[in-house]
C-alpha cells in the first residue's frame, strides 16, 4: 500500500497547474451548477474567496451572468468584463 504522504504529494502535483492564475487580479476559480442555480467562486487580488450567483456583488463588481466557462460582471466604473476559468 502506498504511503499517504506520497499519495497526497502525487495528487497535489497532478492537480496543480503552475502560473495559472494572475494573483494580482480578480479570478474565477470555479463554476458550479448548485441546487439554487449556477454559482461561481471568485478569488480577489488579496486572496479572499467569495461564492457568488447572478445579481450578487463581491469585490466591487456586480455579477450579471454565469455560464459553463465564464462569469460576466460589471465593475464599479460600469464596464462589462468577462472572466474565464483558467485553461478554458
Amino acid at each position: 500500500m502506498a504511503d499517504d504522504t506520497t499519495t497526497n504529494g502525487l495528487a497535489a502535483t497532478k492537480a496543480t497547474l503552475p502560473d495559472t492564475l494572475e494573483l494580482r487580479a480578480l479570478s474565477v476559480i470555479g463554476l458550479m451548477d448548485a441546487h439554487d442555480g449556477m454559482a461561481a467562486l471568485l478569488r480577489s487580488s488579496r486572496g479572499q474567496i467569495a461564492r457568488v450567483r447572478v445579481g450578487d456583488s463581491a469585490f466591487g463588481v456586480q455579477i450579471t451572468a454565469i455560464g459553463d466557462a465564464q462569469v460576466l460582471l460589471v465593475d464599479r466604473w460600469g464596464q462589462t468584463q468577462s472572466l474565464a476559468l483558467p485553461h478554458s
